[in-house]
């Protein structure tokens, strides 16, 4: 009876022990042990500066170098980091290249891939050449995150994105790539620069096998040549990669040059000619230099009465207007009339001196004297002096 008795003491106090060590086990061992993580449960295979690939059907999707990586257990994502050299394929040939990035992720079954923080080369443009060594040919592009979806052919770049190519770079948060098409649609926060200047809009879509873009929706254009600054607002531009190629302005064009104001339906911006064309029911107001251009004022030119409304300053009617954004001179072309201070004169043609501060009407020139219209050689309006100055009239030459 009292071995039995031993025995059970002795039990009860090897359990109490056991109790007593797992609640104090409990209390002072880390919440997370690092044999013990997820990530290190979810591996099945790890490995260090290697070359690794994924294939499709026999054909090759991508290719990375990396300095380590792991497979999951279920041997679905190839988890990379420090990947460099890497490359994606769309049916056998190359899409992008170069790239490098802190980290990547590789899907088997739907052979997605993610970059993160990434940078690299995308065959975007129909000079694009896989197998080119100048970059240059290539779209060179940076931004927070990178995915490649192949079995619905599209890409999707986002955070600070950034697509270097020739001349421009394009800045925006958000871009969605048609890869079979070669179409990118690009939006929010969108900046476009060149050479001459830049461009914003609400959405850019880029059209690869032309290596053209077509910008909608608020588009802002800030053209700088020579220290000349123009200032477009439009609805709708389209235009290339190639900045000597013309640029095509539509849908309530409103343009700003120094001291100049003009309103238009739809205009073609070329660079290499360094002009700004404007066509279709043109209006333009001038004004003294050192004379700010009030915000109203774009909104008195589209007024039916805007003749009456803007009678204080040097208002121009004419079918076109040829601004220069290298000098800010003008030129104006069919029907041109000219009102100041309740002085009015037609043409078929005006010049516009910005160093002088004058227009130049000539052929088939008018000016009006009281109610009769007088025909003279050419008239010199003063912007400046607010004069019409006539010269080679049929009766004879006055000021006015």
């Amino acid at each position: 009876m009292d071995e039995n008795l031993t025995w059970k003491i002795i039990y009860i106090a090897a359990i109490f022990s056991l109790i007593v060590i797992g609640i104090v086990y409990f209390f002072i061992s880390p919440s997370e042990s690092p044999f013990f993580t997820e990530e290190k449960m979810e591996k099945i295979a790890e490995f260090k500066g290697t070359h690794v690939s994924g294939r499709k059907e026999g054909k090759k999707i991508w290719e990375f170098s990396a300095q380590e990586g792991w497979t999951t257990r279920d041997r679905e994502i190839t988890n990379l980091s420090q990947v460099v050299r890497g490359k994606i394929f769309r049916d056998g040939k190359l899409v992008v290249t170069d790239l490098f990035a802190p980290s990547a992720k590789a899907y088997q079954h739907s052979q997605i891939v993610e970059a993160f923080n990434p940078r690299a080369y995308l065959d975007l443009g129909k000079i694009s050449n896989p197998e080119s060594q100048d970059r240059r040919e290539w779209t060179r592009m940076k931004a927070d995150y990178y995915r490649y979806i192949p079995n619905e052919k599209r890409s999707e770049i986002t955070g600070n994105v950034f697509l270097y190519k020739k001349d421009s770079t394009i800045n925006a948060q958000k871009i969605m790539i048609n890869n079979e098409n070669k179409i990118a649609d690009i939006s929010d926060k969108i900046q476009l620069k060149r050479k001459d200047g830049t461009l914003r809009s609400d959405t850019l879509r880029y059209f690869s096998n032309e290596e053209k873009l077509e910008a909608d929706g608020n588009v802002l254009i800030n053209i700088a040549e020579s220290g000349v600054k123009t200032r477009v607002k439009t609805s709708h531009a389209s235009f290339f990669t190639d900045i000597n190629k013309d640029m095509i302005i539509q849908g309530s064009v409103e343009v700003l040059q120094k001291t100049k104001l003009a309103i238009a339906q739809h205009g073609i911006y070329s660079q290499n000619k360094k002009e700004l064309l404007l066509q279709g029911a043109v209006k333009a107001v001038f004004e003294k230099a050192k004379s700010l251009l009030k915000e109203e004022s774009a909104q008195n030119l589209r007024s039916p009465e805007a003749k009456n409304i803007l009678k204080e300053k040097t208002f121009l009617t004419a079918d076109e207007i040829v601004l220069s954004t290298h000098s800010g001179d003008a030129r104006a072309f069919g029907s041109v009339h000219v009102y100041q201070k309740g002085r009015e004169a037609k043409s078929d043609s005006a010049i516009y001196n910005d160093k002088d501060e004058t227009l130049a009407l000539s052929g088939n020139v008018f000016m009006k004297k009281g109610k009769e219209w007088v025909s003279a050689k050419q008239v010199v309006v003063s912007v400046k002096d607010e004069t019409f100055t006539a010269a080679g009239s049929v009766e004879a030459e006055f000021g006015l």
